[in-house]
């Protein structure tokens, strides 16, 4: 009867390992591979108990198991898990190997590996894992990996990825990144994200309100540095509630009392007619317009800008509209310091009724300095190109201060 059963092992599914019984010829069985034809411990006639050693003292690849036999392959076989080659098409070459198990949620898990042994190997740790009761799904494990790792960097690190990240625009970004060099890494860079304490937030924002007054006070400037502290604050509160969203953080420590509420020291000067008359005859020539349209309309400098003949109706005067279709910024990131781009918000796009006071000036301007075509912009510098932001900027200054103005509120 047993030799027949040797011979005949694929027909009933039976299999033995390598290693030999102690005291016979005869194979080791697999419990679970016997089956119904014998109880464990049970005598089989001529031979012998069948003596079956518990699992953990069979070495690894003698105690074989699962899958389905295959025809000619009398090798051991795996007790946990599959491997299965992976081959390109339509070659046929083996490129890889893929690993795979059913863990104890009951689900399929996988992994691919250029190798078998790696492949062996990620089964064994897996199965591991799961005797001493330490199992999580890989790809649970994998993303706590990748939080454990990020949770290691600093905050200058963070703040680096957390801005790059954004879809900014490039002078918000400059801006931030500005910020960032300047008034928050050298006192907070080096501290570890996940170290970073409110105490230590708190010492960083009184030392620099300290520092920005007495930079105020020797300028000699009106504010007292309020406006530079809450631009600052706005940006690492902005940073740390990233990393919050990013589970990196459980609660942002960026939580001094009142740092997010600023009021302007100063308002706007608004232009009465006389004074912006003023300005108009005062300012240069290609510049002179500028000053009745943003005085009445309220467009904001970059605006300005970035007009185009197009946005500008003014064939009935007394229904003349600019359309505000885009903004002009300064990117000193790629070096463009002219880059025209959508405004800021939705809102932004508007249209904005022109008094037929202002619409004669707009008339002579377009014929005599703006640039050619629908798409020509209407304020250029003295050479044709696109204004630059510090040409409006000194000279709205200048005339404001040589017609007695202070500074106004536009451009």
């Amino acid at each position: 009867m047993l030799p027949d059963l040797r011979r005949r092992r694929f027909r009933w599914g039976l299999r033995w390992t390598e290693r030999p019984s102690q005291g016979t010829s005869f194979p080791h069985w697999s419990p679970t591979e016997i089956g119904p034809f014998v109880q464990v411990g049970a005598r089989i006639a001529g031979v012998g108990a069948c003596a079956i050693p518990p699992p953990e003292e069979v070495p690894a690849g003698h105690l074989m198991g699962g899958g389905t036999p295959m025809t000619g392959n009398t090798g051991p076989r795996r007790t946990f898990g599959e491997l299965e080659r992976r081959k390109s098409q339509p070659a046929g070459a083996v490129i890889g190997w893929r690993a795979r198990y059913t863990g104890p949620d009951l689900k399929r898990h996988s992994r691919n590996f250029g190798d078998k042994m790696a492949a062996e190997a990620w089964l064994n740790a897996e199965r591991l894992l799961i005797d001493r009761d330490l199992w999580t799904p890989p790809r649970e494990r994998a993303r706590r990996a990748r939080l454990d790792a990020q949770r290691g960097i600093t905050f200058a690190e963070w703040a680096e990825r957390s801005i790059a990240g954004r879809p900014l625009r490039a002078s918000t970004r400059y801006r931030y990144e500005g910020t960032l060099r300047k008034r928050i890494l050298p006192e907070l860079g080096d501290i570890p994200l996940r170290e970073l304490s409110r105490l230590d937030v708190t010492n960083w924002y009184t030392k620099m309100r300290a520092q920005l007054a007495a930079e105020a006070r020797a300028a000699h400037r009106r504010g007292d540095g309020r406006g530079a502290a809450f631009s600052a604050y706005q940006v690492l509160s902005s940073v740390l509630n990233d990393a919050v969203d990013h589970e990196l953080l459980e609660t942002s420590p960026a939580r001094v009392k009142g740092a997010l509420r600023y009021d302007a020291v100063h308002e706007p000067v608004v232009l009465t007619p006389e004074q912006m008359w003023t300005l108009h005859e005062l300012m240069p020539d290609y510049l002179a317009a500028l000053v009745p349209l943003a005085a009445t309309t309220g467009l904001r400098h970059g605006e300005l800008r970035a007009l185009q003949r197009q946005h500008l109706d003014l064939e009935d005067p007394a229904r003349a509209v600019v359309h505000v279709r885009g903004t002009a910024a300064n990117n000193k990131v790629s070096g463009r310091y002219n880059e025209i781009g959508e405004p800021k918000t939705k809102a932004s796009k508007r249209d904005v009724a022109i008094p037929s006071l202002v619409v004669p000036i707009l008339k002579a301007h377009l014929d005599k300095h703006a640039q050619p075509g629908d798409d020509g912009f209407v304020f250029v510098g003295r050479k044709g190109a696109v204004l630059h932001a510090s040409v409006v900027e000194s000279n709205w200054q200048a005339v404001a201060q040589a017609g007695g103005t202070g500074r106004p509120a536009h451009p």
